[in-house]
Order: structure tokens, then C-alpha cells, then sequence
């Protein structure tokens, strides 16, 4: 039977690729592009709320609903980058992922894995 776990390949990466890809990821991580979305969506509903805060409050029944809603989207943006800020993900992860998908393209291509 074949062995399954990955292990040191001929071109493993080095110290600089392994810290490249940890950053590249991270700085894709889903909690930060939504974070993004949300804190844009978020000031364009607040100056929206504050300069056509008449037109709202006759609208929906007196509550300024697009600076309601941008302030929250803010809140919601802020703790989604709190939350990346104080658990990213893990670098052994990032790069054990990265090291099963060399192996199982390795295995795929039917090359010698080591």
C-alpha cells in the first residue's frame, strides 16, 4: 500500500517561499476582504444617512435607516479585522496545505515522491 502523508520533496520550499505564501494568504483571508466590503459599504450608508437624513426619516416611519445601517456595517468591519487581527490562521496550516497540494499534484502526474 502507498503512503498517503506528504513528505520533504527534492523541491521543497525555502525559508523566503514559506514566509511569502504565509503572508500572501493571510493577506487574502476571507475575515479581511469582508471586512473591507463591509467598512466601504458601511461609510458610503453613513454619509448617505447624514446628507439625505430628511428623506429617510419621512420613508421609514422617523429612524435615519442609512446611518443606522453604516454605523453598523463600521461595527461589523472592525470586529471581523479584531477578529483576523487576534486569530489568523496558523502558519503550519498555510504551509501543510500548501505542502499536501505539491504532494497530491506529485502523485497525480505520477512523478516519485520522496
Amino acid at each position: 500500500m502507498a503512503d498517503t502523508t506528504p513528505s520533504s520533496t527534492p523541491g521543497a520550499m525555502t525559508d523566503a517561499e514559506r514566509r511569502a505564501l504565509v503572508a500572501s494568504t493571510r493577506r487574502f483571508d476571507l475575515r479581511r476582504l469582508l471586512g473591507g466590503l463591509f467598512l466601504l459599504y458601511g461609510i458610503i450608508c453613513t454619509i448617505l444617512g447624514v446628507v439625505h437624513n430628511a428623506s429617510d426619516m419621512k420613508q421609514t416611519g422617523g429612524i435615519a435607516i442609512n446611518l443606522w445601517a453604516g454605523i453598523g456595517m463600521i461595527v461589523l468591519a472592525l470586529l471581523f479585522f479584531l477578529w483576523d487581527r487576534l486569530a489568523p490562521v496558523p502558519e503550519e496550516d498555510i504551509i501543510g496545505s500548501a505542502e499536501q497540494v505539491e504532494y497530491e499534484k506529485a502523485v497525480g502526474e505520477a512523478r516519485e515522491v520522496g
